[in-house]
């Protein structure tokens, strides 16, 4: 990991996913990355079965733009939207609009609960020594990440692009909630092609991952590096740094970029965007 690590913050009156989330890729220069990757993996945010302006999901004008990105540079052979949520991810494709995008540009859909998993081991692990991961997972090239800027209950405290990659996990993911800052660093290496970071922050969630209120935020957050473009989501968010466990503790064993001083922030400053967030109550 270099020492600094780009973060571009975008900010947009009206919700355009699909145009921001096109601009991050051709700031973060995302074809040099994908350009020799052949099967190259979406992964959005589906936890339950909620539409995008609740702050819960992912919206799929996102998906769209990264998925128009991805048409217009003619990258990848094979292009896949998957995720492995908390609710029936087939139906929730449907009724939410991924589908239909995907139908669009002609990317397969994965629903990760439905598919047989792969064991995939962790040498040196601080608490996990293998995790169950969804076929596609471990098939792909390259993951695009793309979580909402939520808060969560418990010992993360915030979801974001680390907590995301839960998702690629075979059932049952409970485990992971238990001892949860070292279990997913684990889980960060088990996923090591996760290149490429945009957080959905068109729609904010605070005071919990799922039961909470939605925060108008209008932007996107991304990076190259998960783990600086979670410090600076959490930092917008209201947390002060170091606070949210798992994202220092990534930093901390070199795995990203955890300091804001060591990152180099393109578009507003924090301060210009951040909202405090009310945080769970559990």
């Amino acid at each position: 990991m270099e020492a600094m690590s780009r973060v571009v913050v975008l900010i947009q009156q009206g919700i355009d996913g699909l145009q921001m989330a096109y601009r991050a890729l051709e700031e973060l220069q995302a074809q040099e990355i994908l350009s020799e990757k052949g099967r190259i993996l979406i992964k959005p945010n589906i936890t339950v079965h909620k539409p995008a302006p609740s702050g819960v999901t992912t919206h799929a004008t996102v998906v769209e733009g990264v998925l128009r990105f991805l048409r217009d540079h003619r990258l990848g052979e094979e292009v896949i939207v998957g995720e492995g949520g908390g609710c029936d991810i087939t139906q929730a494709f449907q009724e939410l609009g991924f589908a239909q995008v995907a139908k669009r540009y002609g990317a397969r859909l994965a629903d990760f609960n439905r598919e047989e998993g792969v064991e995939v081991r962790i040498p040196d692990p601080l608490v996990q020594e293998h995790f169950t991961l969804a076929r596609t997972v471990t098939e792909c090239d390259c993951l695009v990440n793309l979580p909402c800027l939520k808060i969560h209950g418990g010992e993360s405290q915030a979801t974001l692009c680390l907590k995301n990659l839960m998702g690629c996990l075979s059932r049952p993911r409970s485990f992971m909630h238990r001892n949860f800052n070292r279990r997913v660093i684990d889980l960060l290496r088990a996923v090591a092609h996760s290149e490429l970071n945009l957080i959905d922050g068109l729609v904010g969630h605070e005071r919990g991952e799922i039961h909470g209120t939605p925060m108008g935020m209008e932007l996107l957050i991304a990076s190259r590096d998960p783990v600086a473009a979670d410090a600076v989501g959490a930092a917008v968010m209201g947390f002060e740094e170091g606070e949210v466990g798992h994202i220092a503790l990534a930093g901390g064993m070199g795995l990203g970029q955890a300091s804001l001083d060591e990152i180099e922030l393109q578009g507003p400053a924090i301060e210009r965007v951040r909202r405090p967030f009310r945080r769970a109550r559990w």
